[in-house]
């Protein structure tokens, strides 16, 4: 899966990821207290903002909030990755890539 986005896009529908197992079968939750998504632009500098919440453990499904300003600033070639918390100990998830476009107004 490759999500697609124009430059300065500032999404309004929330992200909805499902984190899978190597089998490709939605992976349980239910040992994590909390998420959080990182975002890394083609310069490889981590962009911050927006929220992530594990909504359906059962399901694997964690659902990300978009922050009120761009985190698509340049166009290029950014990544995705779920960290997920559980006490002090944290998992991150494969990333998932993004390919940011300029649009036609930029």
């Amino acid at each position: 899966m490759t999500l697609e986005y124009m430059t300065g896009s500032v999404p309004v529908e929330a992200l909805a990821i499902t984190v899978q197992d190597e089998n490709g079968n939605a992976r349980s939750l239910s040992a994590y207290s909390g998420a959080s998504l990182l975002v890394s632009g083609p310069d490889g500098v981590l962009r911050t903002g927006g929220t992530a919440a594990i909504t359906d453990a059962a399901n694997g499904l964690v659902t990300f909030t978009w922050p009120t300003t761009t985190l698509f600033d340049v166009p290029g070639d950014y990544r995705l990755q779920l960290k997920l918390t559980a006490g002090s100990g944290a998992d991150y998830t494969t990333t998932i890539p993004v390919v940011v476009k300029r649009g036609l107004e930029v």
